[in-house]
């Protein structure tokens, strides 16, 4: 973009318009701060007078005109400068706060010009969101006007998605950096917040604090505020709590920020002790771990949300090369496709050249990206940012050979253990006798973890049977004028050990549903041994209504009260479908069957049979009453929105 694309007086309304909006802006953030500052209870009220100090209205005025004459020099008033890149905004901040800082250190050295350091605290504060918003919203208004205007714009003023765009080219290292960046920035703010809040809700409010006595921010406890978000930024840190790649499900992420935050709050009150710097109340400690748990919890989840909706929206892959081919490589494809929560995209595959010329009938099943011998090449070509490696297909020492080729690439290396039952919550690894070994907790169905499950289902059953007696009521009635026959609908099916239990439901097909079943089952759209079918003729109106919404499964609660079935657990199976099982599917008749479960949450009746039982089988597998409460909890949405039911 040079100079002559746009005209002198263009350039110079635009320069002037900055101006105007800076300066407003950078004079009501000096007023804001002041009015905070001396006029709220927040920080403590030092003056009675409600007119604004002349004092502070001349220092207001010297921070805003040397902000803005820095602002000028660095040409931040030129059209040809403004809006390309996000750099732009950093520079804008990097130079406001520059400014502040030459003020504030200016008045220490000068004699008689003293201001508040709070005042001052705010205004930085207030003056970077107010110029930095205000600048983005300038520009996309401007964006709109020169568009319809017929000016040309687009390398002068990107869009938000150009923005993003531009964050799409970097390397897989800066958007790490970026991403972290955005993290320390959400934490600091929300540990601000939470600090500010415990203070006022402890000392402030009726609900913890004494009876007329009014308490102000004391320089101790800010002091401990500083000490206390400094300390969460390092313990975050050592959990890996600001790296992209130790942030996905599985991972124990949000286990780590709750330990961080544990030790974080021990940390202050040891140093308290320690330092012997004041004696803080027990009561503001536990509001403030409360707190700044919830809100880090909260803010990280709501950022995770935003950033995989903004990545998918551009169209940003994690582009992934598998090394292996075999069973395990496409099952952990099929995975990525279906479960994974980023917008991952499996390139190919990549194989050493000699075994892909052994077995080419084999290999045709896979889209084979090129040979192991090239790896590195194939990495720098097609623009690879994670690369993993099915470690069953290989020998020790070729995993080794893999590893030396990939060192000082910038790639994310995944190696698969050999398994997709086990989570990673129960695994540990651990060093022995300089062997890396990984332990698996020994979990199950069994001693207190069973008496908690059933304690559970009796408990939440109960309430779930009582407060559901109206539903029961209206769907009885309804199916009764619908069509004929009984309200109920009682099936055999296999619990526990292949015990066999009538499970309850109401009815939603037709009386004579059993007899023309033979006629429909070449129309069956399920793989494996059970039947379904989206458009089944069978089924009654009030009965496409009520499996929709999964209502014909709450007489099933009955079969949880009589201890036949679960909440969460398997799909109890039918005894013709156990008949059909292989050895490896029995499996999951080694619990008590249940209500809902993972592949009910996963696709209901979109998945096949083998995936169901897989789903099951991890169930089995990782069991605790965690997994249980977050698959009640996501069945709620699933049942609401009838995914997956037909």
């Amino acid at each position: 973009m040079t100079d002559h694309r746009y005209t002198v007086r263009l350039r110079s309304i635009y320069g002037f318009l900055l101006f105007i909006i800076d300066l407003f802006f950078l004079l009501f953030s000096c007023f804001l701060a002041y009015y905070l500052r001396f006029y709220t209870d927040i920080f403590g009220t030092t003056t009675i007078s409600h007119s604004i100090s002349g004092q502070y209205l001349f220092y207001s005025l010297i921070i805003t005109g040397s902000i803005i004459v820095l602002f000028a020099v660095f040409k931040l008033y030129s059209i040809n400068k403004i809006y390309r890149d996000l750099y732009y905004y950093l520079e804008l901040i990097i130079i406001l706060i520059t400014g502040i800082v030459i003020i504030y250190f200016s008045a220490r050295l000068m004699g008689g010009f003293y201001f508040s350091r709070i005042w001052i605290g705010l205004f930085s504060v207030f003056g970077v969101i107010s110029i930095v918003v205000s600048r983005f919203i300038l520009a996309m208004i401007t964006r709109a006007v020169f568009k319809k205007s017929g000016v040309a714009c687009e390398r002068l003023i990107i869009s938000f998605l150009d923005y993003l765009r531009v964050f799409k080219k970097n390397t897989r290292i800066k958007k790490k950096i970026t991403y972290g960046i955005i993290l320390v920035i959400n934490d600091i703010i929300f540990l601000g917040i939470a600090f500010y809040l415990s203070f006022y809700l402890r000392f402030n409010t009726g609900m913890f604090a004494e009876s007329q006595v009014v308490y102000f921010i004391e320089t101790n406890y800010l002091f401990y505020s500083v000490i206390f978000i400094i300390s969460a930024l390092l313990i975050f840190l050592l959990y890996r709590l600001y790296n992209w790649d130790n942030i996905y499900r599985g991972s124990g992420y949000y286990s780590r920020i709750v330990r961080g935050m544990i030790i974080n709050i021990i940390v202050i009150i040891l140093s308290g002790y320690i330092f012997e710097l004041f004696t803080f109340s027990r009561k503001w400690i536990l509001i403030l771990f409360i707190l700044s748990l919830v809100f880090i919890y909260i803010s990280r989840l709501l950022i995770d949300m935003i950033s995989i909706r903004l990545i998918r929206r551009i169209q940003t892959t994690s582009s992934t090369i598998i090394i292996g081919i075999g069973e395990n490589s496409k099952r952990i494809e099929d995975s990525f496709k279906k479960y994974s929560f980023e917008d991952n995209k499996i390139l190919g595959y990549v194989e050493y050249k000699k075994r892909l010329d052994e077995d080419k009938e084999y290999s045709r099943d896979f889209d084979i990206l090129g040979y192991l011998e090239d790896l590195r090449e194939i990495i720098y070509k097609h623009k690879i940012q994670r690369v993993i490696i099915s470690s069953p297909e290989y020998k020790y020492f070729e995993l080794l050979e893999m590893l030396e080729k990939l060192k000082g690439i910038d790639v994310s290396v995944l190696v698969f253990p050999g398994f997709f039952e086990f989570s990673i919550k129960r695994m540990n690894m651990r060093e022995i006798a300089g062997i890396p070994l990984m332990q698996v907790s020994n979990i199950g169905f069994f001693g207190v973890n069973l008496f908690l499950k059933n304690f559970i289902d009796y408990f939440l059953g109960s309430i779930i049977f009582v407060l559901f007696i109206p539903i029961y009521l209206i769907i009885g009635m309804a199916i009764k004028l619908d069509s004929k026959g009984p309200v109920f609908y009682q099936q055999e099916r296999y619990t526990k050990d292949c015990r066999t239990f009538y499970m309850y439901k109401f009815r939603s097909m037709y009386a004579d549903a059993g007899e023309r079943l033979k006629e429909l089952e070449e129309y069956n759209e399920a793989e494996g041994p059970i039947f379904k079918m989206k458009k089944d003729p069978r089924i009654t109106r009030v009965g496409r209504f009520i499996r929709r919404f999964s209502i014909d499964e709450l007489p099933q609660i009955i079969n949880v009260l009589k201890g036949e079935l679960s909440l969460v657990g398997p799909r109890p199976p039918l005894p013709k479908e156990v008949d059909q099982y292989e050895d490896w599917e029995l499996r999951r008749m080694n619990v008590k069957q249940g209500i809902t479960g993972l592949w009910q949450i996963s696709g209901r009746s979109e998945l096949s049979f083998e995936e169901m039982a897989r789903l099951d089988l991890y169930y089995i597998q990782n069991w605790s009453i965690e997994m249980d409460i977050k698959i009640l909890l996501r069945t709620i949405p699933t049942v609401l929105f009838g995914k997956g039911a037909y």
